[in-house]
């Protein structure tokens, strides 16, 4: 599986080396959801070193998460189950990918797996939570993130594939008669976020303000 790893990993993958691999070997659930998991992982902070002029190994032109996508359909066309938890650590690509910090990456990469069937609110053995909790938490408490933008597009597309806090409070209150489903398009949505004085009762001080950017409407409030 190692070398199956480092044909993934290369940049551009290698897709032939890889399809001559599947066909000639069987993987397991688990060995593929590893090797899903480490694509994701490749991700992790690569866009942010890309954008700093000083770390000059990594470029825009050559990406982890430009290749990402199309990586996550080769494994799914081989059999690949986004809902399968391997080895010890528990590695689940859906779990890794609130980490990926390239704009619309992360939440698409999500979207393809959910189409897949992959479960928006499953829970982590090892964490005892769900991926929908583990987001919704930090979409609460850690808006000055770099990559908080990106957790929020990862958060919305889970809401609008029935993502839902175990808490069994709404995730967001919907507004203009607009349903949840609208997030599965997140790339349509932004926010904004409203300081509140510092004695007020709302949870965190603040409100995130949910809006179509195609007609500056707000949508959804949280």
């Amino acid at each position: 599986m190692d070398e199956t790893d480092s044909l993934f990993a290369a940049i551009p993958p290698k897709r032939k080396e890889i399809d001559n691999i599947f066909r000639k070997y069987r993987f397991s659930k688990e060995q593929l959801a590893t090797l899903a998991a480490h694509l994701a992982q490749d991700c992790f902070r690569e866009y942010y070193d890309a954008m700093d002029p000083e770390v000059e190994e990594v470029t825009p032109e050559r990406l982890h998460s430009n290749h990402l996508i199309d990586s996550l359909q080769q494994l799914l066309d081989y059999g690949f189950d986004p809902n399968v938890f391997a080895g010890e650590h528990y590695d689940n690509v859906m779990w890794d990918l609130q980490y990926v910090d390239a704009p619309n990456v992360g939440a698409a990469a999500m979207r393809l797996l959910l189409e897949h069937g992959a479960n928006p609110n499953a829970i982590c053995p090892s964490e005892r939570e769900s991926i929908f909790d583990c987001l919704d938490f930090q979409v609460s408490y850690d808006c000055y993130s770099h990559d908080y933008f990106f957790m929020v597009q990862c958060w919305l597309i889970l809401i609008g594939y029935g993502g839902w806090p175990r808490c069994n409070r709404p995730p967001v209150i919907m507004l203009n008669g607009n349903s949840m489903e609208i997030f599965k398009n997140f790339e349509y949505y932004d926010y904004e976020i409203e300081r509140l004085p510092e004695k007020s009762d709302t949870y965190g001080n603040w409100i995130m303000h949910i809006f179509d950017v195609r007609t500056g409407i707000e949508v959804a409030r949280f």
